[in-house]
């Protein structure tokens, strides 16, 4: 059977341990019916919500292991996300051919967030006639761990994405300054006409970084132009 918990809203102070105390008056005007009920307690009016704590549990898991993988990836021997990409752009700055000393600046260390130390206590299957280790902790205790790391996480993401489009710009910038087109970093192609009417992208030139590949492309386009 699912357990629910009652949760209230504007105006909660503290809830005690055994739930939120009842209305003087239920009001019939709440803006959920089936999850939420309004009502006035010391003539202050007062929102419950009750909500699955199973669900909000994964629900939170989540969101929060969505946001691991976009800022950081998979793990530390493969990551990917915006973490690579500002790896990737401060690679990319410092190529001597762009005036760059050749050596990146350090990266900050890459974070697992919801990585915790498990405690266990032991015991014997009898089935199988070994020993194996069990971990509890309390499923409130879990769910407020977990809206700890969705707050941290929120927080490295607007970090590392702020980093990220400010060494993009630097990285624009510098190209412009060694005579390079930033766009000309962008795959080249054109819209086509394709089967049964539809237009379908061709690809003519892929995507670069390379300063030398730039710097072609450019002789390439100024030639054209000549």
């Amino acid at each position: 059977m699912k357990r629910l918990f009652g949760i209230v809203l504007f105006g909660l102070a503290a809830c005690s341990s055994n739930g939120p105390k009842p209305f003087d008056q239920t009001l019939n005007n709440a803006p959920d019916g089936k999850s939420e009920q309004m009502g006035v307690r010391d003539d202050k009016v007062y929102i419950q919500k009750k909500v699955y704590l199973e669900e909000q549990l994964w629900t939170l898991k989540g969101e929060v292991d969505e946001l691991q993988r976009t800022i950081y990836g998979a793990s530390k021997q493969d990551p990917s996300g915006i973490y690579l990409a500002l790896r990737d752009c401060r690679k990319r700055l410092s190529d001597p051919r762009l005036g760059g000393l050749g050596k990146p600046d350090a990266m900050e260390p890459w974070t697992n967030v919801t990585q915790k130390d498990e405690a266990f206590f032991y015991k014997v299957d009898k089935k199988t006639n070994s020993l194996v280790g069990v971990s509890e902790e309390a499923l409130d205790e879990r769910i407020g761990r977990y809206q700890t790391h969705k707050r941290v996480l929120e927080g490295k993401y607007d970090e590392f994405k702020d980093k990220l489009d400010s060494c993009e710009d630097k990285y624009s910038s510098t190209l412009v300054q060694h005579g390079l087109n930033p766009e000309d970093t962008k795959a080249q192609g054109e819209w086509v006409d394709g089967p049964k009417g539809y237009k379908v992208w061709k690809m003519k030139k892929g995507a670069t970084k390379d300063p030398e590949e730039l710097m072609r492309r450019k002789a390439v386009k100024e030639s054209e132009e000549g």
